[in-house]
């Protein structure tokens, strides 16, 4: 099976099926199938070849799936860009990628100018509800052929996207997937999240993560419905799911805790529609947990995973959420067990595997592992080794076979002669109740080399002041973590910057404090 399949086989099942409504537009399966044959057809009349690359730089709309599906339907491989990058960072992901055409959404217009300007690759370009800074990309829907693009070569192991990590390490690197492994991705998700072909599903979180695009994937699968959300507005995301009895979506825990926040505060919506919702990238506190059931009614479920290797390899279960609840926070901090396709080890240095309570690397085996990173052999041969993907990620199981966590190796701080895991301070600084999001990170110090640094995002209901709030936050480290382990710098914040996945991205982070503290 291909991944251009997918809208094919839901235009034979249900093709008056509604399966994508965004900003009050609504297009069935059998109009995401057409349209998707003919941008894949007007790419190929237009010279491009299977295994070219395209790039798309947009935010969710409409149009998102339909261009993922025509793309994979003719062998091109999709090379989502985040909206919010620079204009270097965008200009250099599309030169690494050797993108030869750009579709880009009028929005963004400004910075996709400068790509076009630039020096790469890219001799096509279509722009997606704009002014006429490019070719109009629904004239040139009306102008191609309706007819399946698909390459009658085209197999399951050929490449399909090119997913950009977030580059907290150096500069982002390209994580190559086929047909096959983003399939098996998506299959391992459709199981996990227990979900059905009724099910109506609301994108909140962007198509250009790596979360984003194999959920595209997951959803369609089994012909659902999805209404996608431009942007994220509690609100708006609220009222869409009243409005459309949503009954699933993705969040990260950022999310989750504004939307908590937001019903703590006003006026109730019926929800009641809604049975379940799924959130990674960090875990999610015991009172968050708790304020979550109560008031959204639903089940949740954490999942982790990385973008090299699709999806999600683990579940944190709705059972295991309603246990936390119940005032059982042994497992708070554990992303769960593995997934129904995926085979985790946690290893010593040596590669032997660790007993249960022992720290090391997750190591990983699934179908849905990438093949590599693009152009990066020394970084692929480091990271894939034969059918293993070394994570870089440290944690431990329990007796249970339940994962938790500690830190990327790159985050590492090292005070003196001790190692001290930014996660582990995370973990007691976020359970302040004056604590909204909290990021911990090494900052030089004169004498120890490195020393740890906590950041907080203040929640809105608190009604301290910062002086306080650093108080109880030391005396709640005091209290539970070694002397060695202790923060020796503080600082609120009113919002962290972010990745397009919703994580915190440190190294931008300690720009902000440095200068801030040198000044």
């Amino acid at each position: 099976m291909l991944v251009g399949d997918i809208p094919r086989l839901n235009a034979r099942r249900f093709p008056n099926k509604v399966g994508i409504i965004c900003e009050g537009r609504e297009l069935t399966w059998s109009a995401v199938n057409d349209r998707a044959n003919r941008i894949g057809s007007y790419l190929r009349n237009a010279g491009l070849q299977p295994g070219d690359r395209v790039a798309m730089f947009a935010p969710n709309t409409l149009e998102w799936p339909e261009i993922s599906f025509g793309l994979s339907k003719a062998g091109f491989i999709l090379v989502p860009l985040n909206v919010r990058l620079a204009p270097a960072e965008l200009e250099y992901q599309v030169q690494d990628s050797g993108s030869k055409a750009l579709i880009f959404h009028g929005s963004v217009a400004g910075a996709a100018a400068t790509v076009l300007a630039g020096n790469n690759d890219v001799k096509i370009a279509l722009e997606i509800d704009g002014e006429g800074s490019a070719p109009d990309y629904e004239q040139a829907l009306l102008g191609a052929s309706a007819g399946d693009p698909t390459p009658s070569d085209l197999k399951p192991d050929d490449l399909r996207a090119f997913i950009y990590t977030s580059g907290t390490t150096g500069l982002p690197k390209a994580v190559m997937h086929t047909h096959r492994t983003m399939l098996s991705g998506c299959i391992d998700q459709v199981v996990m999240d227990r979900s059905r072909h009724d099910d109506r599903y609301i994108a909140v979180t962007p198509f250009f993560t790596s979360g984003g695009a194999f959920r595209t994937l997951s959803w369609a699968y089994q012909g659902q419905t999805m209404v996608i959300m431009p942007k994220f507005e509690v609100p708006e995301v609220l009222a869409t799911i009243e409005k459309y009895r949503i009954t699933s979506t993705i969040m990260v825990p950022t999310m989750l805790q504004r939307v908590v926040s937001y019903l703590e505060e006003r006026p109730k919506v019926d929800i009641s529609s809604l049975t379940r919702i799924g959130y990674g990238s960090a875990p999610a506190s015991a009172p968050l947990i708790e304020s979550a059931l109560e008031l959204l009614g639903c089940d949740l479920w954490q999942r982790y995973g990385q973008s090299e290797v699709g999806g999600f390899v683990t579940m944190l279960s709705p059972e295991d959420h309603r246990k936390i609840a119940l005032g059982d926070v042994a497992r708070v901090n554990s992303c769960g067990r593995e997934s129904m396709y995926a085979e985790i080890a946690v290893v010593d240095d040596d590669g032997k595997e660790c007993a249960p309570g022992e720290v090391g690397e997750i190591t990983l085996r699934s179908e849905a592992i990438s093949p590599g990173y693009w152009n990066r052999p020394e970084e692929t041969a480091d990271r894939f080794r034969g059918d293993t993907l070394f994570t870089n990620d440290i944690a431990y199981r329990d007796e249970e076979g339940y994962l938790f966590l500690v830190d990327r190796k790159n985050d590492l701080i090292i005070s003196g002669a001790f190692n001290i895991y930014p996660a582990e301070l995370e973990r007691v600084v976020a359970r302040h109740p004056g604590v909204e999001s909290v990021a911990v990170f090494g900052m030089p110090h004169p004498e120890w080399g490195e020393s740890p640094h906590v950041s907080v995002v203040v929640r809105p209901q608190w009604d301290g002041n910062q002086e306080q709030l650093e108080q109880e936050i030391k005396e709640l480290c005091r209290e539970e973590l070694a002397g060695y382990k202790q923060p020796r710098g503080f600082t609120t914040h009113s919002d962290f910057p972010l990745s397009g996945a919703g994580k915190v991205l440190k190294s931008e982070l300690k720009k902000v404090v440095a200068k801030d503290t040198s000044s």
